[in-house]
């Protein structure tokens, strides 16, 4: 990719999240933010005790932007772009020790905000990363809040995704992934993500697609490192590690999630008495989209004293 289409293809994401943000989250900011592998894009609004917001995979922080106001009236939320992601600088997997990088990204990122501890709203592959940061750097996370499925529950996945690693499927796929239009996002999202794409407005959609259009090549090499035709890679997956998680953790799980059923959430908490589980009725894999009030409910009774 050249510098210019970059460049282009940069500022068409900027515009398209501007619009989309401006209408929806009022008194918004954002920023750039250095780590040691570039710069990444935070989101952040309100005042108030830190609350971290980490996306899924092939996702962005502005996602989160349908509960952004709500979680502002009692907190400072900070939604960052993870690498190769949103408006973050483009990334490349290959090669890359995923949950290392993880736990790299994230607590520089806390250095950088100047958070030494904080809860973490986290949904897919950004739950995988958050509850192996928790693992490893307990002191630094003080609840956390799983949004639907977290990646490395199991290795299974969603037959879209199964049929989008095959060999001989795998190019296809990731043209028609390299030019994505509003329809086939809306598509995508009523197949993966969520139980009511009507409710997708267009705007929301439009960043999606600029999104897509700008990072499809950083994702590429991101599910090129997570996932093989099995599905998730073994190297991936939390099993046992589960039991010695000992931050206060909640599972809010909906309970139309293609990535998984309530049930293996509550199979996991089942094993460890710091985990709990909220199920979201009539709710897919992102959640928040389809029932905003009930999942900020779930989060700020999480994060309760």
């Amino acid at each position: 990719m050249t510098a210019g289409s970059t460049s282009s293809a940069d500022r068409a994401l900027e515009l398209a999240q501007a619009a989309y943000l401006d209408r929806r989250v009022p008194g918004y900011r954002t920023r750039r933010v250095r780590w040691s592998g570039g710069m990444t894009q935070v989101i952040e609004v309100g005042e108030g005790p830190p609350l971290l917001l980490l996306h899924g995979g092939l996702g962005e922080a502005f996602q989160w932007g349908h509960i952004l106001p709500a979680l502002a009236r009692r907190h400072r939320v900070v939604a960052i772009d993870r690498p190769g992601h949103g408006l973050a600088d483009p990334f490349d997997y290959q090669g890359v020790e995923v949950l290392p990088h993880a736990r790299r990204f994230l607590g520089e990122i806390l250095d950088a905000e100047g958070l030494p501890s904080v809860p973490i709203v986290a949904a897919s592959m950004g739950g995988l990363w958050a509850v192996d940061f928790a693992l490893t750097h307990p002191e630094r996370v003080s609840r956390l809040v799983l949004a639907g499925a977290p990646a490395g529950i199991s290795r299974a996945l969603p037959l879209q995704m199964r049929l989008g690693t095959l060999p001989v499927l795998r190019t296809l796929v990731r043209r028609m992934m390299l030019r994505p239009t509003r329809d086939s996002t809306r598509a995508f999202w009523a197949q993966l993500l969520v139980a009511h794409p009507e409710r997708l407005e267009d705007d929301f959609l439009d960043v999606l697609t600029a999104s897509q259009r700008r990072n499809a090549p950083s994702w590429f090499t991101l599910i090129d490192r997570a996932f093989d035709v099995r599905g998730m890679k073994k190297e991936l997956l939390l099993g046992e590690r589960w039991k010695g998680l000992s931050v206060p953790t909640t599972f809010v799980w909906g309970e139309k999630d293609v990535w998984g059923a309530p049930e293996e959430g509550e199979a996991v908490a089942a094993t460890n008495a710091r985990l709990r589980m909220v199920r979201i009725p009539d709710a897919g894999h992102a959640l928040w989209r389809d029932a905003p009030e009930l999942v900020v409910d779930a989060i700020e009774r999480a994060l309760a004293p």
